[in-house]
């Protein structure tokens, strides 16, 4: 560590740092700090010793009991990636959604909020300039995802084909259908259609009737899942202002998701 950036530690603060980044990397918990003091510390000790660092800047604190040690160059200041910060926050969840789309190259807007989909009730967490969204995972669905390293950690990120399910089952409104019709126009490619109508068998009827509207309207090949749904014969609605009849798909539309 550099020492022209330590005039605010004292030389134990500094040492305890140097150790935490040497055995943990820049992510650490109350027990890693904890056992770098000594047992002779008490609980009160230590966690004065904690606020006395976040105060100062040397740590900040992602959720109860977990920190990142401060990027040396910007005291106050955090170097990893918000997926492995969602990730940090709720270790029983997987990145979806827009998230997962960057991270595969297929959307390329900043992003200030990241969704994932978890275990856990549906919640809202703040950390310095981000909102993380943690969507409860309807029964079953808390699958198809993958483990990737970032930062030096694992971390879940679900599969090209899951994203788009997940936008299908959880945000099906009209601006997240036209980004999901969207990528499978701009991106054919990197879709493999076979495994996206195989994961969507896990999913809820109106799901697959949805996931066959987009496939339609991205001029991709549908066949294979009609020939699986088509003999259920209730109907769905595609959003709550839906009132357009599909009777391919059975299911209610709105007018802008229909094939001209």
């Amino acid at each position: 560590m550099d020492k022209t950036y330590t005039t605010t530690l004292t030389g134990k603060e500094l040492d305890i740092i140097e150790k935490l980044i040497t055995e943990h990397g820049n992510v650490v918990d109350f027990a890693m700090i904890r056992e770098k003091l000594g047992n002779k510390r008490g609980e009160q000790q230590i966690k004065n010793f904690i606020s006395n660092l976040v105060r100062k800047g040397w740590l900040i604190r992602i959720k109860r009991g977990v920190f990142v040690i401060s990027d040396i160059s910007g005291r106050g200041s955090v170097e990893l990636s918000q997926l492995t910060i969602a990730q940090i926050i709720d270790n029983n969840s997987y990145i979806s959604f827009e998230g997962a789309l960057q991270y595969y190259g297929l959307f390329d807007q900043y992003l200030r909020v990241i969704s994932s989909v978890g275990k856990k009730r549906t919640y809202i967490k703040k950390f310095s300039d981000w909102t993380f969204k943690y969507i409860n995972s309807k029964k079953g669905l808390f699958s198809d995802f993958k483990e990737y390293n970032i930062d030096g950690r694992l971390v879940r990120v679900a599969l090209k084909e899951k994203v788009i399910l997940d936008f299908l089952t959880y945000r099906r409104k009209i601006h997240d259908i036209d980004l999901v019709i969207e990528k499978l126009k701009n991106y054919k490619k990197d879709f493999d259609i076979k495994k996206l109508i195989q994961v969507s068998e896990k999913c809820s009827i109106t799901t697959r009737r949805a996931l066959g509207v987009v496939l339609d309207l991205a001029d991709i090949d549908s066949s294979e899942l009609h020939k699986k749904i088509k003999n259920n014969k209730n109907c769905s609605f595609m959003t709550l202002k839906s009132d357009v009849f599909n009777a391919k798909w059975r299911i209610y539309t709105d007018k802008q998701f229909v094939k001209k």
